[in-house]
C-alpha cells in the first residue's frame, strides 16, 4: 500500500491560469495534475467563474420550469381523481359571489391559504354549516380543494392528498361494496374505502346528513371521524345540519 506522501505526490493541485472555452477570458483555475500517468495528465477547468454559475443558473431554470410541467400535469390528475364532480371543477374563490356570505368566504380562503399538505397533522378540522339549501357550501368546499391543489409545489410523483365526497355519495359506495360477488374481476371492498377516507392528509365531505340517518350512517361517520381524530388529520365538512342539538350531525 502506498503512503500518505506517495499518494499525496501521484497527484497535486496548482492554481494557474486558465482560459474559458464560453467568453475566451483568463482566470485563475484550479489544475489537478495526475502524475502516475507517463506524461502526466492534466485536468483544467473549462469555465470561468462567470460563465459557470450563468451555465447552473440556466440549468436549474430549465429544470424548475420542466418540474412545473410536470407538476401541472400532477395537479390536473388530481383534480378529475380527487372526486370533485366534474360540473364542478371550475368553481373556485375568484368566481364565488360573496354578497352575504363574507365570513365564511374569508374563512374558507385563510383555511386554504394555512394548510400545509405535507404536514397536515393537527392541522384543524372545518364545518360549514347552514340550513338553507344554495348558499354556496358546495362552492367553498370545492374552492377550498382548487386553491390547495393549484398552489401545491411538492414531487410531481406523489399520490393525490386530497379525497372529496358527498356524505350520501360515500354512503352509497360503502353499501354497494356489500353486494358485489367475487365472481367478478374485481369489486371494491370495504376496507378499501374506509382506508382511502381516513388515509388521505384532507378528506373533504359535502352534504353530510342529507341521508337518512340509520344505525349505520351513524357507525359510518363516527368511525370515519373517529380514526382521522386519531391520526391528527383534517376533515372539512359542510351539512345543512348544526352540530349538536336535535336534528344534528351529532344524531346522525
Amino acid at each position: 500500500e502506498r503512503s500518505p506522501v506517495e499518494k499525496t505526490q501521484m497527484s497535486e493541485k496548482r492554481i494557474e491560469d486558465c482560459q474559458c472555452e464560453s467568453c475566451g477570458k483568463s482566470f485563475q483555475g484550479e489544475v489537478m495534475v495526475y502524475n502516475q500517468y507517463r506524461p502526466p495528465r492534466e485536468f483544467r477547468p473549462k469555465e470561468c467563474p462567470e460563465c459557470r454559475a450563468a451555465r447552473e443558473a440556466t440549468e436549474e431554470k430549465e429544470r424548475q420550469e420542466e418540474l412545473e410541467i410536470d407538476r401541472r400535469q400532477t395537479r390536473d390528475k388530481w383534480r378529475r381523481s380527487c372526486g370533485i364532480p366534474a360540473e364542478l371543477m371550475t368553481r373556485n374563490f375568484d368566481n364565488f359571489e360573496v354578497k352575504r356570505q363574507k365570513l365564511p368566504f374569508e374563512a374558507c380562503k385563510k383555511y386554504a391559504h394555512e394548510v400545509r399538505l405535507d404536514r397536515p397533522r393537527g392541522y384543524p378540522s372545518l364545518l360549514l354549516y347552514s340550513g338553507t339549501p344554495g348558499v354556496g357550501k358546495t362552492h367553498l368546499m370545492v374552492a377550498i380543494a382548487n386553491y390547495i391543489i393549484d398552489h401545491w409545489t411538492g414531487d410531481p410523483h406523489e399520490s393525490c392528498p386530497i379525497r372529496f365526497a358527498s356524505g350520501p355519495g360515500l354512503v352509497r359506495r360503502i353499501r354497494s361494496t356489500y353486494s358485489l360477488t367475487g365472481a367478478q374481476p374485481y369489486h371494491e371492498r370495504e376496507e378499501d374505502v374506509y382506508r382511502e377516507v381516513t388515509g388521505c392528509k384532507l378528506l373533504m365531505l359535502d352534504d353530510v346528513g342529507k341521508e337518512k340517518p340509520s344505525d349505520f350512517t351513524r357507525e359510518l361517520y363516527w368511525y370515519i371521524i373517529d380514526e382521522r381524530v386519531k391520526s391528527g388529520l383534517p376533515v372539512v365538512i359542510s351539512s345543512r345540519l348544526p352540530l349538536e342539538g336535535e336534528d344534528s350531525l351529532a344524531q346522525l
